[in-house]
């Protein structure tokens, strides 16, 4: 009886030695991620390919107690020792401290901040703020701080201090009257927008509409900063964007998805910068503030 059942027992114990791929050799490997045994880089090869396996153990798979050993009770140390330094450079990272807040947990704004917005309020502007370690947040200021984009020409300048009852217009003459303060390379750029009247020039706000998503809006250039910023939402400064209003169709019918070349079929005109292939970076909903 017994003379029968040991040739049972060693086929058994045989077929478990085999490569599971080819069933034709004795194996030699084990894959980490499902114990699958092979015989060969081939046999390996084609037990990835076909059943999706990537080889790679899984280091948070239970492991019974019989059969922990060393190895694996430094693999258990080593994935804890990585969890801990992770967290404790998202910690470190404000930017990463300030995303995993919850709402609650987030610090109140400054005194002079909450004044601010309060302020904007009243006038019908809804201010918004950036983290305090973004380089827009540390540039914003009591007075207005207003960025101009000459997207044609492809520069931009940036304004400090700007009183609110300030007309669009008189804040243009800086850029647009031949007698100016700025450097010649940029006069170079803006060559074509000054020699163009003010009746062919207009100025845009990039804003959000509940249901259209990011749109642009024309300003009245003879009204007020405080006038043109009412019912508008800013976040932290106002970015004016200046257009030839042979162009400003392409604006306004801006959509924010699914049509990335859209300005690419704006005529090229002689004297101008060439315009980048990226040109729509300048109409990138987060492409106007910069981390610092």
């Amino acid at each position: 009886m017994e003379a029968e059942t040991l040739p049972k027992q060693q086929t058994a114990s045989s077929k478990v030695d085999m490569c599971s791929v080819c069933g034709v050799n004795k194996a030699k490997y084990r894959c980490p991620a499902c114990t699958v045994r092979s015989c060969s880089l081939s046999c390996v090869k084609t037990h990835k390919r076909c059943e999706g396996c990537n080889g790679v153990r899984d280091r948070a798979a239970m492991v019974l107690k019989d059969d922990m050993d060393n190895l694996s009770l430094l693999s258990d140390y080593r994935l804890l020792e990585e969890i801990d330094n992770k967290l404790e450079d998202n910690l470190r990272n404000p930017l990463r401290r300030h995303v995993m807040r919850s709402l609650k947990d987030k610090p109140s704004l400054p005194r002079f901040l909450h004044c601010l917005k309060n302020e904007a309020w009243n006038r019908g502007t809804t201010l918004k703020f950036m983290p305090s370690h973004f380089t827009s947040r540390r540039e914003n200021t009591t007075r207005w701080h207003i960025r101009w984009v000459f997207h044609q020409a492809d520069v931009s300048f940036t304004d400090t201090g700007v009183d609110e009852n300030t007309p669009i217009i008189k804040l243009l003459n800086r850029y647009l009257e031949p007698k100016n303060d700025l450097s010649p390379e940029d006069n170079e750029k803006l060559e074509y927008y000054q020699s163009a009247s003010y009746g062919k020039i207009a100025v845009l706000i990039k804003t959000d509409v509940p249901g259209s998503g990011t749109t642009f809006q024309e300003l009245f250039v003879n009204k007020s900063l405080r006038l043109n910023l009412a019912n508008k939402t800013v976040l932290e400064y106002p970015v004016f964007y200046v257009v030839l209003k042979d162009h400003i169709d392409a604006y306004l019918d801006y959509q924010p998805e699914g049509h990335d070349d859209l300005f690419s079929e704006l005529p090229k005109v002689k004297g101008m910068a060439t315009q980048k292939s990226d040109s729509l970076s300048y109409f990138d909903a987060t492409s106007d503030m910069e981390e610092g």
